[in-house]
């Protein structure tokens, strides 16, 4: 089994470091992994270095957050080199205007009459803010507010920060991030050549949209993901092998503090054996 979707304290909404995740990798028989970190590559070094230590076979990755006729989509790129220049150079432009849209945020925080401050953002990693950085924030200075308490102690305490990025990610806070996020057809024909490219948890994405992706060089859909229905997965599958596109599979563990119920490896089924085929032969080590 492999997981090809698992984030490290390296995404700002991720809880183990990339050895304790490899600890438990081991321990749950996977065969093989890749971290994909929110536009952050940072722990892939230490992966390549240590996951033959633990016996496992490791794949460079990366999750990008994208927009698409004002949508939001994960691309998923694996096999990349670490030194490459043109992804480094995109992560770096695309974060930076993402973090300036976190200050934009804040002031609609401020304006809501939260009490909250630029000092206040500290993300758990190194990439760009996620609701947990937002909640972390606002929790800071405003635990007694009533509009938080859902989160601590309410209905939402048992997964505080997807229920809060749930929440608000349809408001104006959901539109100011998604306005600082690169086009996906444009990042696709940046990053053509640099690695593989995989559709993260597609859901109802259709057809038209999977057939525009392809041409412009996707190879594959990640259609067993937990965040699909058996149905959903079942579609999927079926549009990927109408469409020649290979299977992906990945569980988008984050920990259970983040995802609760959502542990390493949960899938219901695997990648085609062609994808780690080609991935294993790409990443260098």
């Amino acid at each position: 089994m492999y997981d090809l979707h698992i984030h490290t304290s390296h995404s700002s909404d991720g809880q183990y470091g990339p050895e304790q995740i490899l600890g438990m990798a081991k321990k749950d028989n996977l065969k093989g992994l890749a971290f994909t970190d929110h536009m952050d590559t940072s722990a892939v070094a230490e992966g390549m270095r240590l996951a033959p230590e633990y016996g496992l076979n490791f794949i460079s990755g990366v999750e990008l957050s994208t927009v698409l006729s004002g949508r939001e989509y994960h691309l998923l790129v694996y096999g990349f080199h670490l030194d490459n220049g043109i992804i480094k150079g995109f992560l770096e432009q695309h974060c930076h205007a993402i973090w300036d849209k976190a200050l934009e945020i804040l002031n609609v925080f401020d304006q809501m009459g939260f009490d909250i401050r630029k000092d206040d953002i500290q993300a758990w990693g190194l990439s760009v803010p996620t609701g947990v950085t937002f909640l972390n924030a606002l929790i800071k200075r405003n635990q007694g507010d009533k509009r938080l308490q859902e989160y601590l102690y309410g209905v939402k305490a048992s997964s505080p920060y997807l229920n809060f990025y749930k929440d608000y990610a349809f408001t104006d806070i959901g539109t100011i991030v998604r306005s600082a996020l690169p086009d996906l057809i444009e990042t696709m024909r940046l990053l053509k050549g640099v690695g593989v490219f995989i559709l993260a948890h597609p859901g109802n994405a259709d057809t038209a949209i999977l057939k525009e992706l392809k041409g412009e060089g996707l190879s594959g859909i990640e259609a067993y993901s937990t965040h699909h229905s058996a149905r959903t997965m079942e579609r999927l599958v079926g549009e990927a092998r109408s469409l020649n596109l290979m299977v992906s599979s990945g569980s988008d563990f984050h920990g259970e503090l983040i995802k609760p119920g959502i542990g390493l490896g949960d899938s219901s089924g695997k990648p085609d054996d062609e994808l780690i085929t080609m991935l294993l032969s790409m990443t260098v080590r």
